[in-house]
């Protein structure tokens, strides 16, 4: 009787440790999932925002495209020292922009933002062509 006690106590004890290493692993799968919809989601706000400002007057505080990247955020509403927004949902994320960039087609009205850093596995990069269409890219996958 004491030896199927002890038999029991020590399968119980290896299915417990299982279990605990299983719950931290998808744990920290969700974690870097939950960044890396914390950037996407944080870059098509700033695109948004930048469509906002672009579609405003210069002259009623709207965008100018001949601005800096800088200049562009704070347009649109941003506090910021550099071309570089934090990302409050990923931890150690930001987004930067790249005003007006040529795209891989050579249309140089193409506002390009890439988002990294935290947990996330990739980068996710939104862009605004010159009609207003916002199209985000994360990794090799692409959606609009």
């Amino acid at each position: 009787m004491g030896q199927q006690q002890l038999l029991l106590l020590v399968l119980s004890t290896v299915i417990v440790g299982l279990a605990t290493v299983a719950g931290i692993q998808a744990f920290s799968e969700n974690q870097a999932q939950a960044d890396q919809d914390a950037l996407t989601q944080r870059g098509v706000t700033i695109a948004t925002d930048m469509k906002a400002a672009i579609s405003k007057p210069v002259q009623l505080g709207g965008l100018d495209k001949n601005d800096d990247a800088t200049s562009a955020l704070k347009t649109a509403g941003y506090e910021t020292s550099n071309s570089t927004i934090d990302v409050p949902g990923a931890s150690g994320g930001d987004c930067s922009l790249d005003t007006f960039a040529p795209d891989a087609s050579g249309d140089s009205n193409v506002l390009k933002i890439t988002c990294s850093g935290g947990a996330a596995p990739q980068t996710s990069t939104i862009t605004m062509n010159p009609d207003g269409d916002i199209s985000t890219t994360v990794g090799s996958t692409s959606g609009s």
